[in-house]
């Protein structure tokens, strides 16, 4: 009697395969319940400290409670903001990364590299935009701390004023702001918000214009002086301050800093549909809109699908200002 083995036996095989295939099925939905508790890894664009690391801890902690997971936060500020956009968008597809930054790594600064690799646009998809923050040129206290005497300076090309750096916003604003005034303005790029005040206090520099979360506390404390808003209309953050509008007539309104969450492209549906719920959640809660109001926000809380339009029309006006204004 020849003995037969499990391999030789086909009908032993037909077995194996169907035990094999139904073990696999059982286990899929464990496995998709555990992609779900996986860690959720938020890069943050700037530097710790600054207001758009707040957010994106203030943020992270909430979405991580309203989804049961843990969320790690990891600063890698450089590049105008590139430095953190490619790492999420090159990050290893079984794994969730977040991105959370601004106008600088998603339309600004693809109109200034010469890298037509980098398409932010393409390769991120938006969750949501949490809120904007007003652009505050300030100055320490004297007789120049005001608007009037801030566009004579700028019309007479006297003006030296220090940005968070090369194209960033307030740069392009400024910029903007300047050729309409009828004159110019010698830059002063420093490596963020915190050294344009210390600039400022230290006189090195007689303006600053930087976002009103990283002026809060110095302006509160009456050690430099709101002088003008980069905007067409006032703020409610800063209802005494004037619109830079009121002096200077501009042809469009500037675009708004604002802080926004991002995901890879390539992120699955589900779990880009998961973040941007509780996101949503999260966003009308009063609680919530109250802390983002308090560090400094003008709360918008616009979800992924209207955010992505207010994307392209802004990429479009920073491509014809950095052509413009020779921004570089």
């Amino acid at each position: 009697m020849t003995s037969t083995t499990l391999g030789d036996d086909p009908r032993a095989a037909l077995r194996r395969r169907t035990l094999i295939a139904a073990v696999l099925a059982g286990f899929a939905p464990a496995g998709a319940a555990l992609a779900q508790d996986l860690p959720i890894r938020i890069i943050v664009s700037l530097p710790a400290g600054g207001g758009v690391d707040t957010v994106a801890r203030y943020l992270g902690q909430q979405l991580g409670e309203a989804l049961g997971r843990t969320v790690v936060i990891e600063n890698r500020p450089g590049g105008s903001g590139t430095i953190a956009a490619k790492a999420v968008i090159g990050a290893p597809k079984n794994q969730t990364v977040l991105l959370t930054g601004g106008n600088q790594e998603i339309t600004i600064a693809p109109h200034l590299l010469a890298d037509p690799a980098y398409r932010p646009m393409d390769a991120l998809a938006p969750l949501l935009q949490v809120g904007t923050v007003p652009s505050v040129v300030v100055a320490a206290a004297g007789a120049h701390a005001n608007q009037d005497a801030f566009v004579r300076a700028l019309a007479g090309g006297s003006a030296a004023i220090g940005t968070p750096g090369v194209g960033t916003p307030m740069h392009i604003a400024l910029e903007d702001v300047a050729r309409r005034s009828g004159g110019k303005f010698l830059h002063v790029p420093y490596k963020g918000a915190p050294d344009v005040l210390a600039g400022v206090l230290s006189g090195a520099t007689p303006y600053g214009a930087v976002g009103f979360p990283a002026a809060r506390n110095l302006l509160e404390s009456g050690r430099l002086v709101p002088v003008s808003v980069l905007s067409q209309t006032r703020s409610d953050l800063l209802p005494n301050t004037p619109a830079v509008a009121e002096k200077v007539a501009l042809g469009q309104s500037l675009p708004e800093v604002w802080y926004g969450f991002f995901a890879p492209s390539t992120t699955s549906a589900d779990e880009k549909s998961r973040i941007e719920d509780a996101f949503n959640t999260l966003m009308r809660q009063d609680a919530v809109r109250k802390r983002l109001h308090d560090l400094g926000m003008r709360v918008t809380a616009l979800n992924g699908a209207k955010f992505r339009p207010a994307l392209q029309a802004e990429s479009d006006y920073y491509r014809h200002a950095v052509v413009a204004y020779k921004v570089q």
